[in-house]
């Protein structure tokens, strides 16, 4: 089996797959409909220290807990109980459901744009998204190694492309269109007011959906090589794409007016539209971003499975989810977690592609922030209640208080909404329960009360997305 193993080019390469889908290409029209630019990098760099925050928790996590081999799943679990550790599964696992949905839109939202008139219909779309998820069910099904060699390569074919916007447009950034009059109080986008606090709490829940995916070899561990390198791959990705997403993102405000980066369907072609490479570029771009999305779409097929596998086999999930094939893979995860996929894609259906994308991937960052606030609350514990450092106990603080304030400021009716998403997995929990006691009803009574409000909210028209 240790040839099997991932090393830590892998892990690298793994992290860097799962974190760099749309979001990069998407990260300027996503970020300019929320914030002005210099909103927009103080959202960066608030976001970004954040996450480095999270980093560097998980870090010390697999230095002092090597053991917990199941990631952000088992740091729930030791820290807080089974029911907070399936609940830590259950969020991450259909927040990745989500963003693959999210994925296969833009895909499809790209596609469209490079085909002009006629487009690929909704129902196009998703046949097509649907022969591409059982074609990466049928890879996954095949081997850890292989994903992951592919996955390697892809992911380096889609920071080419980003590499050219650097070098082609870092000389055409303009001063004077970056920084618009009156940015902490109107939004240049869209010409409305909007003050300095919410643009920045608007713009978290896009640098998270980012940065979703730091967690990646953490999630993975059990497949590593050599436990330290879990840690040491995560640090080194989330250098590398910190530094990639925030001059990828704030180049093109700088090229682009805000109101006229905000309606573009992919912005980094846009931007190399105005370029001396004009439309080449443009479509060099386009491929970049297909290349990228289905190069994450393929790391998430490695790990959504995984983490069912390893939930299933501490009983918080159903046994048959720990059943394995002959390549080691959890198959009957990997086919559930396709055929809930295919569901999913119901919203390729609808014509209005951006904003089913939008919907799907902040429902994904909101799901995904659960599962890192409780990660980060075992980090707290473990550092406090263990006697660790004070850098440890610092970065775990601070990563807690990021993840609570990022939860609620990705909007309320999300969170509402992944409340109703929680109460859906309350069957699983108590059909894998041995026995469940009094803290765990309690808290799924509540659950499934918010969960209940919630839909009747969502129906009555209350809660809008």
């Amino acid at each position: 089996m240790k040839d099997k193993k991932l090393n830590l080019f892998l892990l690298i390469t793994l992290i860097i797959g799962t974190i760099i889908g749309g979001g990069i290409f998407n990260s300027p029209t996503d970020l300019i409909l929320k914030s002005n630019p210099l909103a927009a990098v103080l959202a960066w760099l608030l976001g970004g220290f954040g996450v480095l925050m999270l980093t560097l928790v998980f870090y010390e996590l697999s230095v002092h807990k090597p053991e917990l081999t199941g990631g952000i799943y088992t740091y729930a679990k030791q820290g807080f109980g089974n029911y907070a550790g399936f609940n830590s599964f259950w969020g991450y696992w259909i927040g990745s459901i989500f963003g693959n949905i999210a994925f296969i839109t833009l895909f499809f939202k790209t596609v469209n744009s490079m085909l002009g008139s006629p487009q690929l219909s909704p129902l196009g779309c998703f046949i097509g998204g649907s022969i591409i998820i059982w074609l990466y069910a049928l890879i996954a099904w095949r081997g850890i190694k292989g994903a992951s060699i592919l996955n390697a390569v892809i992911t380096i074919a889609k920071i080419l492309p980003l590499l050219l916007v650097v070098v082609v447009c870092i000389g055409l950034f303009h001063w004077g269109t970056f920084t618009v009059p009156h940015w902490t109080t109107i939004l240049a986008s869209t010409h409305q007011p909007v003050a300095l606090p919410h643009q920045l709490g608007a713009a978290m829940s896009t640098i998270v959906w980012c940065f979703v995916g730091i967690e990646a070899a953490v999630s993975m561990s059990r497949r590593a090589k050599k436990p330290a390198d879990v840690g040491l791959a995560t640090v080194i990705s989330f250098v590398i794409v910190l530094i990639l997403y925030i001059v990828i993102s704030v180049i093109p405000m700088g090229i682009l007016p805000a109101d006229r980066l905000a309606k573009a369907a992919v912005p980094l072609a846009t931007v190399l539209e105005a370029t001396p490479i004009g439309m080449v570029g443009a479509d060099i771009i386009k491929i970049g971003l297909l290349i990228s999305l289905l190069g994450a779409l393929l790391s998430w097929y490695m790990i959504g499975p995984e983490i069912a596998y390893v939930t299933s086999m501490d009983h918080d999930m159903p046994r048959p989810f720990s059943l394995v094939n002959k390549h080691d893979i959890p198959g009957f995860s990997l086919i559930v977690y396709t055929l809930l996929m295919q569901v999913f894609l119901v919203v390729l259906l609808v014509p209005q592609l951006q904003k089913a994308y939008t919907i799907a991937y902040t429902l994904a960052a909101a799901m995904t922030l659960v599962a890192y606030l409780l990660s980060a609350l075992y980090g707290l514990k473990v550092a406090f209640c263990e006697g660790q450092g004070i850098f440890f106990k610092t970065v775990a603080l601070l990563a807690s208080v990021y993840s609570a304030y990022t939860l609620f400021a990705s909007g309320i009716e999300y969170v509402f909404a992944s409340a109703l998403i929680f109460a859906l997995g309350i069957p699983l929990f108590i059909k894998s329960a041995n026995q469940l006691n009094h803290r765990e009803r309690v808290a799924m009574v509540i659950i499934a009360v918010l969960g209940v409000a919630a839909l009747i909210l969502i129906l009555a028209g209350k809660i809008k997305f």
